[in-house]
């Protein structure tokens, strides 16, 4: 099963994109030319996140409480969210010039 979430072009490098995935917010970039998609919610208290690039590195923050989280990875790299938490990463596809959630 596969659910378009955007069209790759429309992702451009060290931006977001947010999105709608069933209901509930997601959130998409670009780093180093590929695409990574998770769902846009801080493991802390929910809050939004917010890409930050840096030249060594790049994070997602999270807007209300400055929790950190890996971008490629997800997992979570600056308290007050509990650092063996991750973000929920989906599992994206591109193809065709579209970027799909593929169910695996």
């Amino acid at each position: 099963m596969e659910i378009h979430l955007a069209n790759d072009s429309d992702i451009r490098e060290g931006e977001t994109k947010e999105v709608d995935f069933a209901g509930r917010p997601a959130i998409l970039f670009r780093l180093n030319g590929e695409v990574h998609a998770y769902i846009n919610c801080c493991t802390h208290v929910g809050g939004p996140m917010k890409l930050k690039v840096k030249p060594d590195t790049a994070y997602l923050d999270c807007t209300w409480h400055d929790s950190h989280f890996d971008a490629k990875t997800g997992q979570c790299l600056r308290e007050p969210a509990p650092l063996d938490s991750k973000l929920i990463k989906l599992p994206i596809q591109v193809k065709e010039g579209k970027v799909f959630y593929v169910y695996t």
